[in-house]
């Protein structure tokens, strides 16, 4: 009877001691697989138009196949993830996260498995994102110029004018370039597709020497083109001979008969002298004339030669 006593008391404390035994080596090897499980990374990277997972194994001796475990996270995630889940194996968790579709960006966001209360796995989460970064859609024009303030184009005729735009500081872009004719039975015009230019085009019907004006805008700024029709010289007349006195002045008149005579014409005036006599001192376009300012410098003569267009006319000049 004794001896079955001390048989069953000695059965009994080798239980005990077997069943402390097993619980001090589960929570070690809890505490360690925490540590290690520090390390373990998970990166997606997401897309627009499905979900995407990705899964990593996390040493952890503290479970077995038969481990129900739970899966618990970070709230920055909450948005960015379908589902994590865990799936325990003899001394590793399987840990998967899936990304919902068109996920938000999340960097080392933590994962924590557990076995009922006990945390024996942590992954971080990175997410790489779909979202597009913000772009600067403002738009703001700092300087607007034109390559030119006037242009002469002949009847059924068009020319192309350069402009620079600048966006202001801050701004993604200058704002769009709007060109606007003041009469297009005089003008039209228009942007040319690609380039940073203005295309003037003047009608077939366009009176010689009318003008408009066209104005191109971009935000606030604004520049304004002179547009004339081309009015050309058709005859020049002056007297064959002109005196000045020696140190004054005098002005020689050049009549011009223009395509249109009731405007001056848009030819350009070319004026010379052969002989260091006379000087010419200002020349003014006029309607129906061409009028010149000549100074007589010492004695002696003088061809002035005056050109308007392709037409020529001279003018003997004689100093005093």
């Amino acid at each position: 009877m004794k001896t079955s006593m001390k048989k069953v008391l000695s059965l009994a404390l080798a239980g005990a001691l077997a069943l402390t035994s097993v619980f001090s080596v589960n929570a070690a090897d809890a505490s360690s697989v925490k540590k290690a499980a520090n390390g373990n990374k998970i990166t997606i990277t997401a897309a627009a138009d499905k979900t995407v997972a990705e899964t990593t194994t996390v040493t952890a001796s503290a479970v077995t196949s038969k481990s129900v475990l739970t899966c618990s996270y970070d709230a920055s995630l909450a948005t960015s993830i379908a589902t994590a889940s865990a799936v325990a194996t003899n001394g590793a968790v399987k840990v998967t996260v899936t990304a919902v579709k068109a996920a938000k960006s999340v960097t080392d966001a933590a994962v924590s498995v557990k076995a009922g209360t006990t945390e024996v796995a942590k992954v971080l989460v990175t997410i790489k994102g779909t979202e597009k970064k913000e772009v600067n859609v403002v738009k703001a024009t700092k300087t607007l110029k034109l390559a030119k303030k006037k242009v002469v184009v002949a009847a059924g005729k068009s020319v192309k004018v350069n402009y620079t735009v600048v966006k202001a500081a801050g701004a993604a872009s200058p704002e769009a370039v709007k060109i606007t004719s003041a009469n297009k039975k005089i003008a039209k015009a228009s942007k040319v597709k690609g380039k940073k230019q203005i295309k003037v085009t003047v009608p077939k019907k366009a009176k010689a020497g009318s003008t408009t004006k066209v104005t191109v805008k971009s935000g606030s700024k604004k520049k304004v083109l002179t547009v004339v029709v081309k009015n050309a010289a058709k005859k020049l007349t002056a007297k064959k001979t002109v005196s000045v006195k020696k140190g004054k002045k005098s002005n020689i008149t050049v009549k011009v008969k223009a395509q249109n005579n009731k405007k001056a014409t848009t030819d350009a005036v070319k004026v010379t002298v052969n002989k260091k006599a006379v000087k010419v001192v200002k020349k003014a376009v006029k309607k129906g004339k061409v009028v010149i300012t000549i100074k007589a410098k010492k004695a002696g003569s003088s061809k002035l030669k005056v050109k308007v267009g392709a037409k020529k006319v001279t003018v003997n000049v004689k100093a005093k």
